[in-house]
């Protein structure tokens, strides 16, 4: 594993390469007619969507009254909405050739305070994403290392920025340079939902709508037609986008949209215009009877499913994790992680480690210089790589991008129980403060820190993930199940076995910060200093100048 990400310091320049060899990457284009594509194309076809229902007692009892549609009572079950559909014809940025995909994933697995009802068993743990949206893009395998993926990097930057609507300036927290790169030919934005909204339904950023700026934004459109209680608001709880170019030039959009539905006498959904549409029941337990509806389809019929899908064993905790912060008032506190197996770690799958995720906001840094000294000292005990800017003396309020992310690796050599220290390291503010401000011990009147915390660690048994099976796309009804999780799909890791994030974990920073009481003073005084200490230069400058003379 390579311990160290690769260094800023070039940055600039490869944008500015970037720009001058590539500046058609910015422009808008008719994506009917790309470069190299036939001139005379077919329409797209038409859009695609599975319903698949997932829970107790659930019960087909009549059709729609359109004839098109279905309806069902719900004793409270899960919803997965498939859609697929290609596009033409509207005002995107020009895709870049090096991007193979761009994901947009919203999740609230790690927000949920209400566990009663439980997963099923084609999805993976709760603790395996950040509670927040997830966006990102990958490069084509076939781009080289170096300069033209630092080129890539910069063009899906600049094209992710403009299909969310960010704009196009370079220093702006929503914006290129909000990106960090990510594994080995990714970039990656992260931003975490308030885990109090989430739990009231209050949070609508869990929607691509809200994600999207522009009123005819394409992805304001994308939403499953359910109805329930007269009401067609969904709780969501994880939502995910896929954009691909196809050889033809066209955009795919690939959606899938997990909720969950309250128990009601009657859940009516409506197929979308213009698209083929199915519907799928599916029991709690396998051997319960499942069926599918396709279209107007009258008579339901036997849905096979495969053998594995209710073993739930990704889904099954292996053992827990704690992380707490020691000196979190200070400048430089430092996380400590311990992984904890009630049973010996799962030592037969060999290639397999104990990966742990930790993200830190833009007010925070790891210093990968440090953590190099540590690893080759043997104080931090486990492999690394980190992702992210570093930028050692900028202040939180210039640094553009959402933060950083650093991957640990561990062994587990029979171990029940790994542990690592991790330092971080704060920024510092400039004032004004805009954030409720504490004293040192959380006084409520105190001015001297600001209190945030961080994300929970994600940890879990990990494998290199098998890319040998591509093979042709299974278009089953059941394939639209699988879920490709955030980050983890990225740096190509299978995670087979999550930690459970123990109760007794506190990721509390008290960050401190510049009190506004004494700002004009500080300011006043450091000014007068410099000014002094240039007066003294320039003297001692001349007077040795004069002594030679």
């Amino acid at each position: 594993m390579v311990r160290l990400s690769a260094l800023d310091a070039a940055a600039t320049l490869l944008l500015a390469l970037a720009l001058a060899q590539c500046p058609s990457a910015l422009s808008n284009s008719d994506m009917r007619r790309p470069e190299g594509a036939d001139a005379l194309l077919a329409p797209p076809p038409l859009a695609t969507e599975d319903h698949v229902v997932f829970g107790q007692e659930v019960s087909a009892t009549s059709s729609s009254a359109s004839g098109n549609g279905w309806s069902f009572e719900s004793a409270g079950s899960w919803h997965i909405w498939s859609h697929q559909s290609l596009f033409d014809n509207i005002n995107l940025p020009l895709w870049p050739e090096a991007m193979k995909e761009a994901r947009i994933v919203l999740s609230s697995g790690m927000c949920r305070a209400d566990t009663a009802r439980p997963l099923p068993p084609f999805m993976p743990a709760a603790g395996l994403e950040h509670c927040g949206s997830h966006i990102l893009a990958t490069a084509r395998s076939d781009v080289p290392t170096g300069v033209p993926l630092a080129i890539a990097r910069v063009q899906m930057r600049r094209w992710l920025a403009q299909f969310m609507g960010w704009g196009d300036a370079p220093d702006s927290v929503l914006g290129p340079a909000a990106f960090i790169s990510l594994g080995n030919s990714s970039i990656y934005h992260f931003h975490p939902f308030a885990a109090k909204a989430i739990n009231r339904g209050a949070d609508s950023r869990l929607d691509l709508a809200a994600l999207a700026v522009g009123p005819h934004h394409y992805l304001r459109t994308i939403a499953p037609q359910v109805t329930y209680r007269g009401r067609q608001w969904l709780d969501n709880y994880r939502i995910e986008a896929q954009l691909q170019r196809t050889a033809h030039g066209f955009v795919k959009l690939s959606v899938q949209a997990i909720s969950l539905l309250p128990a009601a006498p009657e859940v009516s959904i409506e197929p979308l215009d213009n698209a083929t549409s199915r519907i799928a029941w599916i029991g709690p337990t396998k051997d319960s009877v499942s069926f599918m509806l396709a279209g107007s389809q009258a008579r339901p019929e036997a849905l096979r499913l495969p053998a594995g899908l209710f073993d739930g064993a990704h889904a099954r905790f292996l053992g827990d994790v704690t992380a707490r912060i020691a000196d979190f008032a200070s400048f430089h506190p430092s996380i400590k992680v311990s992984a904890n197996f009630p049973e010996k770690p799962v030592t037969a799958l060999e290639s397999c480690r104990v990966n742990t995720l930790l993200a830190l906001p833009r007010a925070y840094f790891f210093d990968p210089y440090q953590l190099h000294q540590h690893y080759d000292d043997r104080q931090l005990d486990a492999e690394y790589q980190h992702f992210g800017r570093v930028e050692l003396e900028k202040p939180a309020e210039a640094v553009p991008s959402w933060g950083s992310l650093l991957v640990l690796a561990q062994e587990p050599r029979q171990q029940q129980q790994l542990n690592v220290t991790v330092p971080i390291h704060a920024r510092y503010r400039l004032p004004p403060i805009h954030e409720p401000t504490v004293g040192y011990h959380g006084e409520p009147a105190g001015t001297s820190h600001v209190d945030l915390t961080l994300p929970p660690p994600i940890s879990a048994v990990v494998c290199p993930a098998d890319r040998s099976q591509s093979g042709a796309a299974d278009e089953s009804i059941v394939s639209k199940l699988r879920i490709r999780l955030a980050v983890f799909d990225e740096l190509g890791l299978d995670p087979v076995g999550p930690l459970q994030i123990a109760p007794d974990t506190d990721m509390l920073l008290r960050m401190p910060v510049p009190d506004t009481r004494h700002a004009t003073l500080i300011q006043a005084s450091t000014l007068s200093l410099l000014f002094a200490g240039a007066l003294f230069i320039v003297h001692s400058t001349y007077q040795r100048t004069s002594l030679s003379a």
